[in-house]
């Protein structure tokens, strides 16, 4: 008995993909193993940090690396050094008016739950732009909205944003003729792996991702990459160091654990790990299009905006609607999660199964439709 079977927790078959409400993704077994070793000894946490972010850094094509507790803690560290290097203090000196008068810009379009961090932090959010096609954002709009209060610019680089935000390019040009700093939430926007310096190579100055999405690494981890000096304010008053940051703890299980976890990111063949989920698509599609109850086909990208295809399953001259087929499935045993892509078609998303997994969900849906 496994410890799950312990605590009648059922494990799932996720053909949904990286969603933190279903344990993001699966670790390895090296990095397991790297984190066992971690936990077995005592050691400086902030030289750790302080060793890991260097050598991440190296890996990774940037200036310098941190490791967090998960992307919404990084955004919340990030804006922080934003706000310490805008009112010339380290954070330890911050005043909360110091936090209060400062203003972070957002787009409309790219506000989210996660950036509830903001708020906590006690910063002042101004707003830019509304979230459709006839007002979007010009240059001269984002010129007029900063002012000697502006400490950054948040953007949100998703597939899930509404359109009327200007480019991340248009974005970055107006931050460097201010002289402000953009923190760049990515947290989900891995692959390609050269996400992990294209973005701070084309001029953000921080970008957080998620530890725990396609990295394969803790969950309870994130990533924050970027410029030294932000980073280095930092390593001066982040955990394990009193403040601001300490209460984001980090342990040096999470801090190992993601550094395997990248290592093994990079090291990977990305062109064969993407065959696989063409290949997974086709033979969905040849399974499910043999049956007149449905119609598959390839989707591409995400339901994140990752370079990953999917299968859509559309139903056709059934009586059932998806969500009657997603009831069933999470029924079967072991369950299987599945998103709706609205009450007649529904997505399976290859990037979290193996073959083996993906052709038993389809040998279920055909058994539902018998």
């Amino acid at each position: 008995m496994g410890i799950y079977e312990e605590l009648h927790v059922p494990r799932i078959i996720n053909a949904m993909g990286t969603y933190t409400i279903y344990g993001g993704s699966k670790m390895s077994s090296q990095t397991i193993e790297d984190m066992k070793d971690a936990a077995a000894s005592f050691i400086d946490l902030n030289l750790l940090q302080k060793k890991t972010g260097q050598a991440i850094a190296r890996l990774t094509l940037n200036e310098a690396a941190y490791v967090c507790n998960g992307a919404a803690a990084g955004i919340y560290l990030g804006l922080l050094a934003a706000v310490a290097l805008h009112c010339g203090k380290k954070i330890r000196y911050l005043t909360r008016q110091d936090l209060k008068e400062s203003q972070i810009l957002v787009f409309r379009s790219h506000r989210s739950p996660y950036d509830i961090v903001m708020e906590q932090l006690g910063v002042s959010v101004t707003e830019l732009a509304y979230s459709n096609h006839t007002l979007p954002c010009p240059q001269e709009d984002m010129d007029a909205a900063i002012s000697h209060r502006t400490a950054a610019i948040y953007y949100l680089e998703s597939g899930w944003t509404a359109p009327g935000a200007p480019s991340l390019k248009e974005t970055i040009e107006a931050a460097k003729r201010h002289g402000l700093p953009i923190i760049l939430d990515a947290a989900a926007m891995l692959p390609p792996a050269d996400n992990l310096w294209k973005y701070t190579k084309a001029g953000v100055d921080l970008a957080v991702f998620s530890g725990g999405k396609d990295l394969k690494g803790p969950q309870a981890s994130g990533l924050i990459l970027g410029r030294k000096e932000l980073i280095d304010l930092l390593l001066e008053s982040a955990f394990p160091k009193h403040g601001y940051g300490r209460f984001l703890k980090v342990g040096k299980e999470e801090i190992v654990g993601l550094y395997s976890a990248l290592k093994q990111y990079l090291a990977q063949d990305q062109e064969a790990r993407l065959q696989d989920a063409e290949d997974q698509v086709k033979l969905a599609c040849s399974i499910l299009n043999a049956h007149p109850g449905y119609q598959a086909a390839r989707s591409y990208p995400n339901e994140a905006g990752q370079p990953i295809p999917r299968v859509l399953v559309n139903l056709t001259g059934q009586s059932a609607d998806a969500k009657d087929i997603l009831c069933y499935l999470s029924c079967c045993s072991p369950p299987i999660i599945a998103s709706a892509a609205d009450q007649s078609s529904f997505y399976l998303n290859p990037m979290t199964l193996t073959k083996e997994e993906m052709e038993w969900i389809c040998s279920q849906i055909l058994l539902y439709s018998r």
